[in-house]
């Protein structure tokens, strides 16, 4: 036997531990060989939106790179760390400590080289669920192509990445002596003890994490999110290190509870996992928490739809201004496409008004109160009654109500001298989002006065009750509109005497960015929640051995093996749920700073994505208890 077959007897007589490093490794190499299968697909290379598309992509697949680089590196210093008696062993047979590098080099690049290979062909065969998926959700059409490039550099990308993590793996080895590496994870653990001083900065750190999350708003959010993650990270880190354990010695110091049944068991062995796993769980509960807010983030701007479409009281809508001579043929080509849709509307002419504000110096779309209660007769609003120089602001799109507040100003109008007097915001948007900015009502009185030297437009607004049916009318619209727009692209000046808007066509470019960086998101946020199960996985298994000898010892003192299952299910509960616990706390503050964006609820997007974490976390518990207590049962009996 050589030693490149010595090398690969080791990977293979380990290879209950080494299963899960092996499975995320060769998931992660999957996950990113399916982004840039997408991201290299010759149909997403044209186009704004699949471009964008195409970058989300290859911005995931290198996220999902780095990630996977420190989560390999801590996964090998991990089994290095269970392994020491091992090598204390083959260096009382004689091997040096360059031939113990090389060895354990050789078994890295084993499981890094059969990770790749496994992972691509998977992919392989994957790709073409990802791209129907893919191309669902971002609506565009994607065949079954595997771009010669995503293979090089899937391949070569992860090469390098376990050529590095094996190279440095002889730092982590060190050139402890042989005594110490024989003593390996065996040597006695002195009783836990935690820190007064530290439990209480914990709780503080997360307390006030908490706090200036849930009272954010949309002024202050930007400005305390980074005190706030930074608070969380360093409280989570001295509430597994320090404040768990602190928790338990209370636990028992209480008799009650630690004379009780197996409690006394139990919470002895408790202290001494969470002083051992508090740095894993501080991994899984942050890496964790980075999932949960990422898909839940993006899954909550579903929401986003429902405020668009509030936006648009009239979902077709036609502004033309001043001398606009194809104001009648863009008309009649949308009627026409709305007959052709047999879509049934109320069509509405409105008369806007513009002039300049004195005090800011931008323009301003002013409707008459008569205009205004045509429209709101029509959306079914309330209607004003002004007089004189009384005006009311109106909210030009839905997000824009909460910013004007009372919207009681004075106006003072460049090209009439006229002084208008606000006397509050008025219900609406009742025009369209995109047909203008700075709105406001004002007197039929007002509106005579300020006709002869303001510039005018014509907003014709379509309503309909079912908007799905508009989809498409108006392309040749967009697409003159879109020609002018580049054409003009240099003169900031330079105003299109028309414009036009469409809800359904809005929300579909809108739900495909969405679908886009949600997919992005689903993908990078699977691999990041399997990895933190690996961290888990890797903890129980490398403690098997150990567990195994305690509980044979524990049931030769009387234990039942009902009561021995008990302690080690209520052990393993604590195991895989307590940073899980923590993260879904952790992310339900995180969303109620991000509830302070959006106007509408994001509760129940949140509640689906925790709760889908969730369950899957349960399958995997079940899944890994039950070979476990097989494992151990084997062991007892």
């Amino acid at each position: 036997m050589n030693f490149r077959q010595f090398a690969f007897n080791n990977v293979f007589r380990n290879k209950r531990t080494y299963a899960a490093y092996f499975l995320s490794s060769a998931f992660s190499v999957m996950i990113f060989f399916i982004y840039s299968v997408i991201a290299f697909h010759p149909e997403m290379q044209e186009g704004m939106v699949v471009n964008l598309a195409s970058q989300a992509m290859k911005i995931a697949q290198w996220i999902v790179y780095v990630f996977s680089f420190f989560f390999i590196l801590y996964s090998v210093s991990a089994f290095l760390k269970t392994r020491q008696h091992e090598f204390g062993v083959l260096m009382m047979q004689g091997m040096s400590h360059r031939q113990m590098n090389r060895l354990v080099f050789l078994e890295n690049m084993i499981i890094g080289i059969a990770s790749i290979v496994v992972g691509i062909v998977v992919g392989l065969v994957m790709a073409k669920v990802g791209l129907m998926v893919g191309g669902n959700m971002m609506d565009v059409q994607l065949s079954y192509y595997i771009a010669p490039k995503a293979l090089t550099l899937t391949g070569g990308s992860f090469f390098i990445l376990f050529i590095v993590i094996s190279f440095l793996t002889q730092f982590m080895i060190g050139k402890s002596k042989v005594i110490q590496l024989l003593q390996g994870t065996n040597k006695p653990k002195p009783e836990p003890k935690a820190s007064l001083l530290l439990s209480l900065l914990s709780a503080i750190l997360l307390g006030g994490g908490y706090f200036l999350a849930a009272t954010a708003n949309a002024g202050t959010i930007g400005i305390l999110m980074l005190p706030v993650i930074v608070m969380t990270i360093i409280g989570s880190y001295f509430l597994f290190t320090q404040l768990s354990v602190f928790i338990i010695n209370l636990m028992k110091k209480n008799r009650n509870l630690f004379w009780r049944r197996t409690n006394l068991i139990t919470i002895s062995d408790l202290a001494y996992r969470m002083k051992d796993n508090a740095r894993m769980f501080f991994m899984v509960c942050i890496v964790s928490t980075v999932a949960f807010c990422a898909v839940g983030s993006l899954a909550s701007f579903g929401v986003l739809g429902k405020q668009t479409e509030l936006s648009y009281p009239f979902q077709v809508s036609y502004l033309s201004k001043g001398d606009n001579k194809k104001a009648n043929e863009h008309l009649n080509s949308i009627e026409v496409g709305l007959k052709n849709a047999n879509a049934k509307y109320d069509k509405v002419t409105t008369l806007v008004l513009y002039q300049t504000s004195k005090q800011s110096e931008s323009g301003i779309s002013l409707l008459s109160a008569s205009e205004y209660n045509k429209l709101a007769a029509v959306l079914h609003i309330d209607p004003v009654q002004l007089k004189g120089n009384d005006a009311m602001v109106l909210p030009h799109n839905f997000e824009y109500k909460k910013v004007l507040g009372t919207g009681k100003r004075d106006i003072t109008l460049k090209e009439s001298g006229i002084k208008l007097h606000s006397i509050g915001v008025a219900e609406g948007p009742v025009i369209s989002q995109g047909m203008g900015s700075n709105w406001a009502v004002i007197s039929d009185e007002a509106a005579e006065i300020i006709q002869g030297s303001s510039k005018k437009g014509i907003v014709t607004g379509y309503h309909l009750d079912n908007w799905e049916d508009a989809k498409g009318v108006g392309q040749n619209i967009n697409e003159e509109l879109k020609s002018w727009y580049e054409a003009h692209a240099e003169d900031r000046e330079a105003s299109s005497s028309f414009d036009f808007n469409s809800l359904a066509d809005s929300l579909a470019m809108q739900n495909q960015m969405y679908s886009i960086m949600m997919f992005s998101a689903l993908l990078v946020g699977a691999v990041f929640f399997i990895a933190s199960g690996s961290f888990l996985y890797f903890r129980l298994y490398t403690d098997l051995e150990q567990d195994k000898e305690r509980y044979k010892a524990i049931g030769k003192i009387g234990l039942k093996d009902k009561e021995l299952s008990k302690i080690a299910t209520t052990q393993l509960l604590l195991l895989f749920f307590i940073p899980i616990i923590v993260a879904i706390i952790h992310s339900v503050f995180a969303f109620m700073a991000l509830q302070s964006l959006m106007d509408l609820s994001i509760a129940g997007q949140a509640f689906k994505v925790l709760g889908g974490f969730t369950v899957a976390q349960i399958v995997y518990f079940m899944a890994i208890r039950w070979r476990y207590m097989k494992h151990l049962r084997e062991a007892l009996h």
